[in-house]
C-alpha cells in the first residue's frame, strides 16, 4: 500500500452526466444548445457545481469542434488573446480586477458584434448584485441568468451510480453514503475518488469496500 501513488488529484475532466439535479437540467440544455443563447450567466453559492459546469461546457465545446478556453478570474489575468477566441468561459468574476474588468467587458462586445461565438460566466451573485463595473453587469445580465442549484445527496448518489456503472465497477451502495458523508462534497472530488478506488481496487485485486476506502484514504493522509 505504501509503495502505491495516492494522487487522487486533479480530477478527470466533468461531466454533465455527473450534475442530473432535476432543477438544473433546464441550464444543461442551454449549455448543449448549438443554436441556443450566446451570453450565458450563471450564479450560486461556493460549491454548487460552477466551475464544473464551465469546465464541461469548454470541454463539449471542443469536442464538438467549436475551439473554447476556460478562464478562471481568482487565478489568472484574463489574456489579450482571449479576445479572439469565438468560445470563452470566465469564472469567478466577482475576482476580476479592474483591467480584466475592462478585457470582460471587451470580449463581449467582440463576440457581440461579430455575429457569432459564445461566452459563458459565473458569479456568487445575480448580475446586478455583482460589484463590478455598471456596464459590464449590464451586459452580464444580457443574456440568460440562471441561478445553480445545490444536489441534494439523492443527486449525488444517483449520479456517482451511474458513473460506477458506466466505468463497470462494482462499488456498494454503503460505500457511497460513506463518501457522502466522509469526503470532500463536491462533485468532481467525489467522482475523483470512484475512479481512484477503481483503479487501485484492479491494482490491489481487492473489492471495494469501506475498510478499503479508509485505508486507502489513511495511505493518502500519512505518506
Amino acid at each position: 500500500m505504501d509503495q502505491l501513488v495516492l494522487d487522487l488529484t486533479p480530477p478527470p475532466a466533468p461531466a454533465f452526466d455527473h450534475f442530473i439535479a432535476e432543477h438544473n437540467r433546464q441550464i444543461i440544455a442551454a449549455l448543449t444548445d448549438p443554436a441556443g443563447e450566446r451570453f450565458i450567466y450563471l450564479w450560486g453559492a461556493p460549491g454548487v457545481g460552477k466551475t464544473h459546469l464551465l469546465q464541461q461546457w469548454v470541454e463539449h465545446a471542443n469536442a464538438v469542434g467549436r475551439a473554447a478556453i476556460y478562464l478562471d478570474a481568482r487565478a489568472e489575468k484574463l489574456p489579450d488573446f482571449a479576445r479572439e477566441a469565438r468560445c470563452v468561459a470566465v469564472d469567478h468574476v466577482d475576482d476580476l480586477e479592474p483591467d480584466d474588468q475592462i478585457t470582460l467587458f471587451s470580449i463581449f462586445n467582440s463576440l457581440k458584434d461579430g455575429g457569432e461565438g459564445q461566452l459563458l460566466t459565473a458569479g456568487r451573485a445575480a448580475p446586478l448584485q455583482l460589484k463590478l463595473r455598471d456596464d459590464l453587469r449590464t451586459r452580464l445580465g444580457w443574456g440568460l441568468v440562471f441561478q445553480v442549484q445545490a444536489m441534494s445527496d439523492a443527486d449525488k448518489f444517483a449520479a456517482l451510480k451511474r458513473h460506477a456503472q458506466m466505468r463497470l465497477v462494482d462499488v456498494p451502495d454503503d460505500v457511497i453514503r460513506w463518501l457522502l458523508t466522509h469526503w470532500r462534497r463536491d462533485m468532481s472530488s467525489l467522482v475523483a475518488m470512484i475512479d481512484a478506488l477503481d483503479h487501485y481496487s484492479l491494482a490491489l485485486r481487492k473489492p471495494i469496500t469501506v475498510p478499503f476506502v479508509k485505508n486507502i484514504l489513511h495511505a493518502k493522509l500519512t505518506r
